[in-house]
């Protein structure tokens, strides 16, 4: 290539790159100075008047934040578990075994994440009622850890589909079952994509919204995190979007940690999948 169109191109990816930086960081920054923003009664002002670590003080004394923290982390975490173990096995069993009718149940998962969510609401709520579990966080486990398995149970596919049957069948001719060969071989190799499950089941646990704002609805310490800021704007905290904003700030720490601990087999993942699928 020609030195001068090799600078422009690598001049232009720079400035592409350097913008895409720039525009998802606004809205980080952003909500930041309205953490730290005194005053603030509105989103319309861009950068606050003056700054105080206020917000932050009043948080933790004048609401349940760490409460509504704790309970999402519990959640995500008991989900995460449950999760990577139902997807593994699911998994396992959809890429490398033969039985009658495995297409239609495979296409049946696919079904049910087509079918949207808000639905299914009433159902939701209703099996809540009928079970005991309104206001329980282990009915959230349990709704959570269905919704995140069924996708990611689409996404993991592809992965183990990647790794050779020749490894089972050598296995097999050691004297290895399935359970040692899925154990000890087929999921050590899977790290990666099983870093992704983790994390995106954890994600999906930890920001669900629309199905625990529905069934908690009382006690305001067993609210997980979204609901508990979503009072902050539109409950009993009246509309404090200074306090809202230092809760998400402060709120987006697990996830972050989660993440960087995760995120060589978390890229690695995602990476591979994509170009062996």
């Amino acid at each position: 290539m020609n030195p001068k169109r090799h600078f422009v191109a690598r001049l232009t990816t720079y400035l592409f790159l350097f913008m895409l930086i720039i525009i998802t960081l606004i809205p980080f920054v952003y909500i930041v100075m309205i953490a730290f923003g005194k005053n603030v009664v509105g989103t319309a002002a861009v950068i606050p008047d003056a700054f105080t670590t206020a917000n932050f003080s009043r948080l933790f004394t004048e609401t349940s934040f760490l409460q509504w923290m704790m309970n999402s982390i519990i959640v995500g975490l008991v989900t995460t578990i449950i999760a990577v173990i139902f997807v593994s096995v699911a998994v396992y069993v959809f890429s490398r075994m033969r039985f009658a009718g495995k297409k239609k149940l495979f296409d049946f998962i696919l079904l049910i994440q087509v079918f949207p969510l808000t639905l299914s609401m009433v159902s939701i709520f209703r099996i809540f009622v009928a079970f005991g579990l309104l206001n329980d966080l282990k009915g959230l486990v349990v709704v959570n850890a269905a919704i995140a398995s069924a996708g990611l149970v689409l996404l993991a596919k592809g992965y183990f589909d990647t790794i050779p049957y020749d490894l089972d069948e050598a296995a097999m001719m050691d004297g290895a079952n399935r359970f040692q060969i899925a154990v000890q071989i087929i999921l050590p190799l899977a790290k990666p994509m099983l870093a992704v499950v983790a994390i995106q089941s954890f994600v999906i646990a930890y920001n669900e919204y629309a199905i625990a704002s529905t069934v908690m609805i009382q006690g305001i310490d067993s609210m997980p995190l979204a609901v508990g800021i979503q009072s902050m704007i539109a409950g009993q905290y009246g509309t404090n979007w200074s306090m809202y904003c230092a809760a998400a700030v402060f709120g987006s720490v697990p996830m972050i940690i989660l993440f960087y601990a995760l995120q060589k087999y978390f890229i690695g993942g995602l990476t591979e999948g994509s170009i062996k699928m």
